[in-house]
């Protein structure tokens, strides 16, 4: 009998034991799981946090851009009212020329405070980025040399190209040439 309670005890601790190892196999198990879990949702919080930055960040930079170029389309349409003025002042004399300058110098002035600024073309080499040629004339190949409106930047951008004449090298015939085809 002894041997039968022994062995039946025997049995119990295997089975205690068993059961315990089964029990910390399925604790690990969940561990590992949980972990794996945490690993996924950290990841993800770090991307989130991640992409809220950079929205962030975007929005700062729209908004920066908004306040540095939100005035354009109005600036755009006081530009015409330089014109005007300019053409004015062109064809007048007197008192009323000095009362349209000042006006004028007024305008830019407050333009200027803007970031508005005045494209420098005639005696400038031709630059597409900042000229439209519309016409060439005799002069210097590549220079600009007449300016038909007025270019304007805001800030760093162009907002309306000078619109110009650019020199051409004036063509020489070539009389030994001319004169064999006659």
């Amino acid at each position: 009998m002894a041997d039968s309670t022994e062995e039946e005890h025997s049995k119990e601790k295997k089975s205690t034991k068993s059961k315990k190892d089964m029990e910390i196999e399925r604790l690990k198990s969940e561990l590992d799981q949980m972990k794996k879990e945490y690993e996924e949702i950290k990841s993800l919080a770090q991307r989130i946090q991640a992409d809220f930055d950079n929205y962030r960040k975007r929005i700062q930079k729209e908004n920066e851009l908004q306040k540095k170029y939100g005035c354009e389309p109005l600036i755009v349409r006081m530009l015409e009212v330089i014109d005007t003025l300019e053409r004015a002042i062109s064809h007048e004399k007197g008192e009323f020329r000095t009362g349209l300058e000042m006006i004028k110098a007024q305008v830019e002035s407050i333009l200027s405070e803007f970031g508005v600024r005045p494209i420098d073309a005639v005696g400038m080499k031709f630059n597409p980025n900042f000229h439209d040629a519309i016409a060439t004339g005799e002069g210097e190949e590549g220079v600009v040399i007449e300016e038909f409106q007025r270019g304007y930047m805001l800030h760093e951008k162009v907002i309306r190209h000078s619109k110009v004449r650019v020199g051409k090298a004036k063509e020489e015939r070539k009389e030994g040439k001319e004169d064999e085809e006659v």
